[in-house]
């Protein structure tokens, strides 16, 4: 998955930050070439709507998750139009809306981190992060609040995961693109075997709606279908 666009991440200090701004950002240059993101449960739905939902797994914890698919066979992301926007109407993973923020995880707690060297960072305009006395801005705390709640909804998503893991209802996938030949485009990803999700039986079923499991399992088999409109 696609975590390389950051370039130079600080934590925010009062007393080296007091001056820095950030404006809006006016192209998505860090999004161009990023064709997965990670994605929350939260957003199934509406991301659905816009862009197939995958699932990969960690080589190092061995657990799954879910991604978004920007793009395919080429190393572009199908949601970045030539001006550098995000094209109306689609979808945009809270992954990416972040930007230029995230949290670094201490022993036992985050800091609130921003990368220095996005070019909505500047000390002229925009909204200042800390106010005259060195404490967090109200736009700040704004931004804390969403990381607050990107965090929680990752929570979600594992525990998720571990349901979908327990019941056994991942499957490899492979999707490809007919050019004169399959052509794999992208590996290693799963998806929720529908033949698996028939053979629960009615307790487990009944389990995964009361849950709220269901609807996002749904959601995520639907948005499979926007796979073909990625490769035009």
């Amino acid at each position: 998955m696609e975590l390389g666009i950051y370039q130079s991440v600080q934590v925010l200090k009062a007393e080296a930050h007091r001056k820095m701004r950030v404006r809006p950002l006016k192209q998505l240059d860090f999004a161009r070439d990023v064709t997965d993101c990670l994605l929350t449960v939260d957003e199934f739905v509406a991301a659905a709507r816009s862009m197939p939902i995958v699932f990969g797994r960690s080589e190092e914890d061995h657990r799954y998750f879910p991604a978004a698919v920007l793009g395919l066979g080429r190393r572009r992301n199908w949601f970045v139009n030539d001006e550098g926007q995000w094209k109306a109407g689609e979808f945009m993973p809270a992954f990416l809306r972040r930007y230029p923020f995230v949290f670094v995880k201490g022993d036992d707690t985050n800091y609130l981190a921003i990368d220095e060297r996005c070019s909505a960072v500047n000390e002229q305009e925009g909204e200042l992060l800390f106010d005259e006395a060195g404490q967090a801005s109200s736009y700040a705390r704004l931004v804390l609040g969403f990381l607050q709640e990107y965090e929680a909804a990752h929570e979600r998503t594992q525990a998720f995961c571990r349901e979908m893991t327990h019941l056994g209802l991942f499957e490899n996938i492979v999707i490809q693109k007919w050019i004169g030949f399959q052509s794999p485009l992208l590996r290693g990803i799963r998806r929720i075997s529908e033949r698996r999700l028939e053979q629960l039986t009615t307790s487990e079923r009944d389990s995964l709606v009361s849950k709220g499991y269901y609807k996002l399992i749904v959601a995520h088999l639907i948005s499979l279908g926007h796979i073909e409109r990625l490769t035009n």
